[in-house]
């Protein structure tokens, strides 16, 4: 009887070629008011793709063929009530030569408490600033983060005839400059960020238009290594008639500090 031997080099090159591949996850932020996101990955030698999501995202879980290039799938976000951010895992897994699955973290944020006034108050704890005026916040890793803001686009003007405000609106842009003065990466979405206040203490959430006078960073998005600076808008809607009158800034959703400007 003959004996084959088989080296324990030889199996582990073979229970390697046999594993399947995962692909480091990337974080994405969604707004709490919902909204939808395209997600994408290139897939090479593949037969099935799965798209899956915990917890389920509505017409987003499907299995579809697929073989070399560019496979997307759109995540539909409901609004998160909650004053607690809401996290999604998303994964893609590809089947075919080569096994693959990809992974995404969306991060939703919660809804802001409202803000309050008190009309009889006279006096506050916390200084007042104006436009230009520096102040600094902090992510949660402590990292700090020199904001100000620049100037007040009031009313700002779209681009074409597809970005234009609601009737009964118009645009507000928030030009703010960020200067990263950590030793630390800070990495956010300017439009979880900001927020304006109007004339009768209502808070105005972002659009996510585009107006002539400046840009909106990268979709919200920015990244600023240790010294880096960055500048760019946070676009509103804000109803004809009401005034802005403070605008705020703070990582993490609003659940860190708060710089706030008076106008």
């Amino acid at each position: 009887m003959r004996k084959t031997i088989v080296s324990v080099a030889s199996l582990a090159l073979c229970l390697g070629a046999l594993a399947a591949t995962q692909a480091s996850a990337a974080t994405k932020a969604m707004r709490s008011s919902g909204g939808s996101l395209v997600l994408t990955a290139t897939v090479k030698n593949a037969q099935k793709c799965i798209w899956s999501s915990t917890p389920k995202i509505a017409g987003f879980a499907k299995t579809v063929k697929c073989r070399n290039g560019l496979v997307s799938n759109t995540a539909k976000f409901k609004a998160n009530t909650s004053t607690r951010s809401k996290n999604y895992e998303i994964s893609l897994k590809v089947s075919g030569k080569n096994s693959t699955t990809f992974r995404w973290t969306v991060i939703q944020a919660g809804v802001k408490p409202p803000t309050t006034t008190t009309s009889t108050t006279t006096t506050t704890t916390k200084p007042l600033y104006g436009l230009g005026v520096t102040q600094r916040v902090h992510d949660a890793s402590q990292n700090a983060l020199a904001v100000d803001v620049a100037q007040i686009f009031d009313p700002a003007t779209g681009i074409d005839q597809f970005n234009q405000p609601n009737a009964g609106y118009r645009f507000v842009a928030v030009e703010i400059n960020l200067s990263n003065q950590s030793t630390g990466t800070i990495s956010d979405d300017a439009n979880l960020d900001v927020q304006v206040i109007g004339s009768t203490n209502q808070a105005y959430s972002p659009d996510f238009s585009s107006v002539t006078e400046c840009t909106d960073f990268s979709s919200g998005s920015f990244t600023l290594l240790p010294g880096g600076t960055e500048s760019g808008c946070v676009l509103f809607q804000v109803p004809l008639g009401i005034q802005v009158k403070v605008v705020q800034f703070s990582l993490g959703y609003g659940f860190l500090d708060v710089a706030q400007w008076n106008l």
